[in-house]
């Protein structure tokens, strides 16, 4: 089965939006590690 709605590029965000979304995604994920390397360190010290 193929998904017709990923061949049309008609409905995308302009490449300066996906780039902004991905940088926030990725500044979430870090902090959201941050946040489990400093729970494991007090949790070994």
């Amino acid at each position: 089965m193929r998904d017709e709605s990923l061949e049309s590029t008609d409905n995308l965000p302009e490449p300066d939006v996906i780039a902004r979304e991905i940088v926030e995604d990725l500044r979430a994920a870090l902090e959201q590690f941050e946040s489990v390397a400093g729970e494991l360190g007090e949790a070994a010290g």
